[in-house]
């Protein structure tokens, strides 16, 4: 995560070459939090590890007020930048684990894409427990894409051995990229 947070990381690079999310996710989730209980509003969406703001963009207009906190100030550069001509997105530095900006059962919807592999997962559900409003949200997805080749299963195989497996590439990944191998059961 360290190579996130460094002044010499191009945020802007990452933002415009990182896959992005269906359209219709957002959507998803706002349908999953209205059916799950028919007075749950759309007030308050938190993008949790926001990173440069992609998926926080998405959220815009869909909720009164969108918060998208990461702990790396470079990718909250990019964030705002991208989001300059809408202004309609808060930007927060702050850890998954602390969100102290927000008061308990503030929230409606947390949203984490792709990025709860880096947390403290007790930690993080602890907090998300404490701010999210009763029977409020917590989406956590991402994609892996990762060794997964549609055709050819075989080659799924070879490559997560080689490219995570625990005795070739996988040591060198950073700690927590397991979790999203894994497809964060």
């Amino acid at each position: 995560m360290a190579t996130y947070s460094a002044k010499t990381f191009d945020s802007s690079n990452y933002d415009s070459n990182r896959p992005r999310y269906r359209a219709s996710l957002a959507d998803t989730i706002i349908e999953y939090h209205r059916t799950h209980d028919a007075n749950n509003s759309t007030s308050l969406a938190v993008d949790v590890a926001t990173g440069t703001g992609i998926f926080a963009r998405q959220l815009q207009g869909k909720f009164s007020r969108v918060i998208g906190s990461d702990i790396s100030p470079t990718m909250l550069k990019s964030a705002r930048e991208a989001n300059s001509t809408q202004n309609s997105i808060e930007f927060v530095e702050s850890p998954a684990e602390t969100l102290s900006f927000l008061k308990p059962g503030s929230v409606d919807v947390i949203t984490v894409a792709t990025g709860a592999h880096w947390f403290d997962m007790e930690k993080f559900v602890a907090e998300a427990e404490r701010v999210l409003k009763l029977n409020g949200t917590l989406a956590i997805f991402g994609y892996t894409g990762f060794g997964h080749f549609v055709d050819h299963p075989q080659c799924d195989a070879i490559f997560r051995d080689f490219g995570v497996g625990p005795t070739k590439l996988g040591p060198f990944w950073d700690h927590g990229r397991e979790r999203l191998v894994d497809n964060y059961r």
